[in-house]
């Protein structure tokens, strides 16, 4: 007989503890979304979830763990969305406008996700990895627009495909966040914006 046996309570099978981390999930997020990040506690998400406090410190230690899960759900809808619309494309420059284009059409289809992810207050602290490291963000990034960056210019090096690189990012966010903040402006198409960007660069 082992010890679980022993206390009567049987181990936690694998699905069993998937669950229980997306019930956590789900209403993290609906709290995210509902209340905004900082007026959400440990206790209210527990409460969502339908279990108590200390349960939930047992599958996440703080509110910032199951944001940057949170988090890393999404990005990875994200890139797996990315790489599957740039592969459908043939030359360089149209991959790299599919990117931009799926890349914006997911935060402005998904609104609040976008503000769980670029309008909070999280920070790292000084004991803990900005979440943009932490989930190679920009190695996946890189690893996408690299080859694309070095058919359109051979000569490009590693630094000036990283200014690429975040510049490209400070501009698709830009737009991303102007048509989701500021919804009743009339913005164009924003097609045109990434055609106007890409033709001033290549």
């Amino acid at each position: 007989m082992n010890q679980d046996t022993k206390m009567g309570r049987p181990k936690q099978s694998d699905d069993e503890r998937q669950q229980k981390v997306d019930a956590i999930i789900q209403s993290a997020q609906s709290l995210f979304i509902a209340e905004g990040f900082p007026s959400v506690s440990m206790r209210k998400i527990a409460a969502k979830a339908s279990m108590g406090t200390m349960t939930l410190y047992k599958y996440f230690p703080n509110k910032n763990a199951i944001l940057h899960h949170i988090w890393a759900g999404f990005f990875d809808e994200l890139f797996d969305l990315v790489r599957s619309d740039v592969e459908k494309e043939t030359d360089a420059k149209s991959k790299l406008k599919a990117m931009c284009m799926t890349y914006l059409n997911y935060w402005v289809g998904h609104p609040d996700r976008f503000r769980i992810v670029f309008l909070n207050e999280d920070r790292a602290s000084s004991t803990d990895e900005f979440f943009i490291n932490h989930a190679n963000i920009t190695q996946e990034m890189l690893l996408t627009v690299g080859p694309m960056m070095q058919d359109l210019s051979k000569s490009v090096d590693p630094s000036s495909m990283m200014v690429f690189l975040e510049s490209l990012m400070c501009f698709v966010h830009g737009v991303a966040l102007n048509v989701i903040t500021i919804s009743e402006y009339p913005w164009s198409d924003y097609e045109k914006y990434i055609d106007i960007f890409l033709d001033s660069k290549f």
